[in-house]
């Protein structure tokens, strides 16, 4: 028997394992290791329940055919899996359980938002956590598509595509050299930075730029938010506007922006909120036009997708 022990591992290390297995056909069956426990594979997946629209989008870039999908299905490009021939398994955040006992899958891919689920959705099918770290994404995406490339016996698919994503990310970061930038999130007439390590701060991995904004103080995990109008919500958004001023008075080479409002259907405002904030609007970035919008619905419902990094890289390297 095969142990494949991924997540467990160094992303360096883990990644050279797998790389050892993409010579050859994997020999069945198949023990993937994670922090959660041990994955038993019997043989090749073929009814695959998917809760994560990053790897919806990857397994579909790797030409894997998947059986239930989320009820929600993100950006454009992955529109095709509201057909009715995929079966519904649930949100991205609580599966349905009866679907899922009706498609009887004989794999289940979680991450990020479904992770949370993983004890229960185990005791239906073998599970798989493929969440990414932000400060590691890179990383994260090479381990993911190799592990998917041996589950699935597509190795070479996999190969391929890790190809092309190491020679766009370098295409991109080629002409970003020398060059910085800031994230912002704009939601409800208000705009947030995010630095490396935090939520969005790949995108400084991904492009290759140096960020102005520096991280802030992380909330314990599992915090709730402060309500909202509190004297704790007031506190933080002005630690928030601080944060977002120094970073601009830095004068980042571009504007990097992800729109909250549009990401899952509604009326996209990011602009006009930039627009009416002065301090934005005082920059060179935003005057020399060199700002950025990343597809909402990609970045926001499916945070490290091959397919839409791929996009990201390929827009932003055509800008430079």
């Amino acid at each position: 028997m095969r142990f494949l022990a991924f997540a467990a591992l160094p992303l360096s290390l883990a990644l050279s394992v797998l790389m050892t297995f993409s010579a050859a056909h994997a020999a069945y069956p198949l023990t993937i290791e994670q922090p959660q426990g041990s994955v038993p594979l019997e043989q090749v997946p073929t009814r695959v329940a998917v809760f994560d629209l990053a790897m919806l989008d990857t397994l579909a870039a790797l030409g894997v055919e998947v059986a239930g999908v989320p009820a929600q299905v993100g950006p454009a490009h992955l529109q095709a899996f509201q057909d009715d021939r995929y079966a519904r398994v649930g949100t991205l955040f609580e599966p349905d359980y009866a679907a899922l006992k009706a498609l009887q899958p004989d794999l289940i891919i979680i991450a990020g938002r479904s992770r949370a689920a993983y004890a229960q959705l185990a005791e239906v099918a073998p599970t798989l956590d493929l969440t990414l770290s932000p400060d590691a994404f890179v990383d994260g995406m090479r381990a993911n598509l190799q592990q998917l490339g041996t589950i699935f016996e597509k190795q070479q698919e996999a190969q391929q595509l890790e190809a092309e994503l190491q020679q766009a990310l370098h295409d991109v970061q080629q002409k970003t050299r020398g060059l910085s930038s800031v994230t912002l999130f704009t939601i409800n007439g208000r705009v947030m930075t995010h630095a490396p390590g935090e939520r969005f701060g790949m995108l400084y991995e991904l492009l290759g730029t140096q960020s102005t904004a520096e991280a802030g103080e992380a909330a314990p995990r599992g915090q709730a938010r402060p309500e909202a109008g509190s004297a704790q919500a007031l506190k933080l958004q002005q630690a928030q506007r601080t944060r977002l001023d120094q970073a601009l008075a830095q004068q980042p080479d571009w504007l990097v922006v992800l729109d909250r409002g549009a990401a899952t259907g509604g009326e996209g405002q990011a602009a006009e909120t930039l627009g009416q904030d002065a301090a934005i609007a005082a920059t060179q970035a935003w005057q020399q036009g060199k700002v950025y919008y990343l597809d909402p619905a990609a970045w926001y419902t499916a945070t490290g997708g091959y397919q839409s990094v791929m996009k990201t890289l390929q827009e932003f390297g055509g800008k430079l």
